[in-house]
């Protein structure tokens, strides 16, 4: 896939930020000393943002796809990139607080894509994430597995996903990215590169060994010149 066209509109973003009623250096302290001066933070945050056109929705503003959380410390959130250096034209008008020098860092690009220009984007890393799987499970004995603890999603297939997928604005489009990984793991058992076992009623795998795809090899029926070299 050519993802030249796509172009990342959106950014993971923070703005830095000094709230002298929340902060006091002076006396080693960091926090509101009470309800009122947690409101004022709060209705002055109002103020600016609403005048620049956000929604004020509990400790968030919001316009378009765009959204910042609101911590008197730091303006967090994703951001488009139309609207980066505008964010600190709004602070600037604030009564309690101010934009730290160099207060604005952009985190990582964002990408407003669909779920199919995600898959698309993922399949044309299908080596990588083969070889990455295959050495998550390889082990040193044939009677040795890995028990990923019922966290396979969360720990292996949604994590690989996120990097070798694009990030997205929509957290659906990211799950499609570790969705595709699981595919290419049901893939990579179903052909026998990687063994699957139940062991105490828990479902465990590992890499088959080069002495087992050796073995494997010899065999006249099943050996395949184009079979690819996996380790």
């Amino acid at each position: 896939m050519n993802i030249n066209p796509l172009k990342p509109d959106y950014a993971k973003i923070v703005y830095c930020i000094d709230t002298p009623t929340y902060h006091k250096p002076e006396v080693n302290k960091i926090g509101f000393s009470n309800e009122p001066e947690r409101a004022a933070f709060l209705a002055d945050c109002k103020r600016i943002f609403q005048d620049g056109g956000w929604k004020f929705e509990n400790n968030y503003v919001v316009k378009g796809k765009s959204s910042l959380y609101l911590h008197p410390q730091q303006f967090l959130g994703t951001v488009h990139t139309e609207l980066f250096n505008v964010v600190p034209e709004l602070i600037a008008q604030a009564e309690l607080f101010h934009l730290l020098p160099n207060g604005m860092r952009v985190m990582e690009p964002v990408y407003d894509i669909t779920a199919e220009q995600q898959r698309e984007y993922i399949a044309a890393k299908r080596p990588e994430i083969e070889m990455e799987l295959l050495a998550v499970f390889r082990t040193s004995q044939r009677k040795s597995y890995h028990n990923p603890r019922n966290f396979l999603w969360w720990d292996i297939e949604l994590p690989i996903g996120r990097k070798y997928g694009l990030q997205a604005l929509d957290e659906q489009v990211n799950n499609a990215a570790g969705h595709y990984v699981d595919e290419v793991f049901a893939s990579l058992i179903a052909s026998g590169q990687i063994i699957q076992k139940t062991i105490n009623g828990n479902p465990v795998y590992r890499t088959v060994m080069k002495c087992e795809l050796s073995a494997f090899r010899k065999k006249p029926a099943i050996f395949s010149p184009d079979t690819p070299e996996l380790f």
